[in-house]
């Protein structure tokens, strides 16, 4: 517990509590996987189809049903398992994170003498049911993103009669796309996760404000959330973002890591 100056009134205040990342790194690690099996997969096979018609495509015929017949239908294979994965692991990581974000909270609490009791309520399962919907959604459109644009390149190549390295060219490229979105899903929703979790069970004990606490993102931070840094603000309000027009929470925006620290009502406040 830690007691800051906030105007001319003392305030105590808890740690703020991050992602864990080693829930972050589970659910990186596996959406990697699939799209690791995913692009090898449909290389494989795009290859092999367009090497038996190459001297066709080059020569200005139109073998582009065929081709796409034979995508078409591993695509449909992989969707379903992009559509089974979205299912348990997004499950798994917010249940995995609340998990986590509850025990850094008691330690938090237990750090500043307090031993609070967490339990399943009500509101925290609407929003881990929330978080999960979210999740879901994201991780089939990593798939079917992919899937439409690996399309796109085979139909382009075809009617413009490139080679296959040009096609193989083309995969590469859309395929590092693909993985950095996958890794930036998978900081961003853990990110989110954790925020929403504490969030929902601070109010259920009956902490309403926070202190803002920015955290730098990987590559670069907004200017807006830098100057919201040490603001105090309630929780389930948050502070107004003049880039977007209105108030924002921590880790709310695309890529913002932003946390808070706990204002503890059980104190009030002292004037110093």
């Amino acid at each position: 517990m830690t007691l800051i100056k906030l105007g001319q009134f003392m305030a105590k205040i808890l740690r703020a509590v991050r992602a864990n990342a080693g829930v972050r790194a589970m659910y990186s690690k596996r959406l990697i996987k699939e799209l690791d099996a995913m692009q090898k997969s449909i290389s494989y096979w795009l290859e092999a189809a367009y090497k038996k018609r190459e001297v066709d495509i080059v020569g200005d015929a139109n073998p582009a049903a065929d081709i796409l017949r034979r995508f078409n239908a591993d695509a449909r294979r992989w969707l379903k398992k992009w559509a089974l994965l979205s299912g348990w692991l997004s499950k798994k990581m917010v249940n995995d994170m609340d998990v986590a974000t509850t025990s850094s909270m008691k330690s938090a609490f237990k750090a500043a003498g307090f031993s609070i009791p967490f339990n399943a309520t009500r509101n925290l399962n609407t929003v881990t049911k929330a978080l999960i919907a979210e999740n879901v959604n994201l991780i089939k459109s990593i798939g079917s993103q992919y899937l439409t644009d690996v399309r796109g390149i085979v139909t382009r190549g075809v009617s413009m009669g490139r080679d296959l390295g040009y096609i193989k060219d083309e995969l590469a490229k859309r395929y590092e796309i693909t993985e950095r979105r996958a890794r930036f899903i998978a900081r961003d929703q853990c990110d989110k996760a954790s925020q929403a979790i504490q969030r929902t069970r601070d109010q259920e004990i009956g902490i309403t404000e926070g202190i803002w606490k920015h955290v730098p993102g990987i590559k670069t931070s907004r200017e807006t959330h830098i100057e919201m840094d040490g603001k105090r603000f309630k929780i389930d309000e948050g502070l107004y973002d003049r880039n977007v027009g209105r108030n924002v929470l921590c880790g709310e925006l695309p890529g913002c890591r932003c946390t808070y620290f706990r204002v503890l009502p059980e104190f009030g406040e002292e004037k110093r």
